[in-house]
């Protein structure tokens, strides 16, 4: 029966997430030549949506695999999405400090940004490292879907008028992991502390991350991105 709920609410997770990135996102990338957008997305934009579309879209195959029992295509694409993985680093990181270098961005968001998909990727990272070992394993990668969501959540509460909610925004994006943190307490009668690590991550970068983005280090940490991630790509 655990096993049963658990399969459950993973394979729910996966659902979640598709209709989070395509609402979000579906006026200004899926469906964008339905909505009045002035100017067509530069190229980087347009990767890094092929990009981590196919992350999401593999994390809902995923969850389906194992809720069937298919663990050795599972752990085919666990290797694919090791690949895919390597490819949302530069992918994702550069749209948010390109904004810097182009003088549409400050700092501090942009660095918000760099924080939470850095936090995704390391717990995606983990994952991997914990795949033979599943409750670690599933946990990781819910985190990290919880890091991802920032921007698709962003955007839905621009349709529904509550952008300025902090409450809305944070609330919305951690859900999944206090979810699994209830379900988890409920199940085994304790808690369950790996499944708050995503939420400590996504309040702990709201609430801190500004200390360090516009101290001189912070300032020069992004410097230091830039000369990476974009100016020997230009």
């Amino acid at each position: 029966m655990k096993s049963r709920s658990e399969h459950n609410f993973f394979t729910g997770t996966g659902i979640w997430y598709l209709i989070t990135v395509f609402w979000g996102f579906a006026p200004s990338f899926y469906l964008s030549k339905y909505f009045e957008n002035p100017d067509p997305l530069p190229n980087h934009l347009v990767i890094h949506g092929i990009v981590f579309t196919i992350w999401t879209l593999l994390y809902a195959v995923q969850v389906f695999l194992i809720r069937n029992k298919n663990f050795r295509v599972h752990q085919v694409f666990g290797i694919f999405g090791l690949c895919i993985l390597m490819l949302m680093i530069p992918t994702g990181i550069f749209p948010s400090i390109y904004k810097v270098y182009a003088g549409t961005t400050t700092i501090d968001s942009a660095g918000h940004n760099v924080f939470r998909l850095s936090s995704g990727y390391i717990l995606f990272a983990l994952a991997f490292i914990y795949r033979k070992k599943a409750f670690l394993h599933k946990r990781f990668m819910l985190g990290g879907m919880v890091m991802l969501m920032s921007a698709a959540v962003f955007r839905i509460s621009f349709d529904l008028n509550l952008q300025d909610s902090q409450l809305f925004n944070k609330g919305l994006q951690v859900l999944p992991a206090i979810t699994l943190f209830i379900l988890d307490l409920v199940r085994y009668k304790k808690v369950v502390l790996v499944d708050l690590i995503s939420v400590v991550a996504v309040f702990g970068i709201f609430f801190f991350a500004d200390y360090f983005w516009l101290s001189n280090f912070g300032e020069a940490f992004m410097s230091l991105l830039i000369s990476i991630f974009v100016t020997p790509f230009l």
